[in-house]
């Protein structure tokens, strides 16, 4: 499966080794070669059938720090590094908030405003 790249808008290939296993079902890729890992957003690994068998019936706990979740939070990682899927998360909302333009407001005072704001 393909991921895209909201930047660019390119394809990415998702990020997969023959070591990957569920923490939760300890399957690996050995025995299950389509095997899709997804992430939580508090950055927890799960298959895509644990996903599934665990969120079908709505919000539940994650199985390591009990943060409520739903099953479309899961997403497919880019980055074999959780740190690092994280770091470009946190940068892409970072940049829909601070790289507006001034098309994307109704007048220059807003325009001015928003400058001042990012400035502080």
């Amino acid at each position: 499966m393909e991921v895209f790249a909201p930047a660019q808008n390119q394809k990415i290939p998702a990020w997969r080794t023959e070591d990957d296993a569920c923490p939760q079902c300890k399957s690996g890729r050995y025995l299950n070669p389509h095997m899709k890992l997804l992430v939580s957003p508090c950055y927890h690994k799960m298959c895509e059938e644990c996903v599934g068998n665990r969120f079908n019936a709505g919000p539940a706990p994650c199985p390591e720090c009990h943060r409520i979740l739903r099953k479309n939070d899961f997403y497919q990682p880019i980055f074999e590094d959780l740190t690092v899927e994280n770091e470009v998360r946190i940068r892409q909302r970072m940049s829909m908030i601070f790289n507006k333009r001034e098309d994307d407001f109704k007048s220059s005072k807003d325009y001015n405003a928003y400058l001042e704001m990012v400035e502080d």
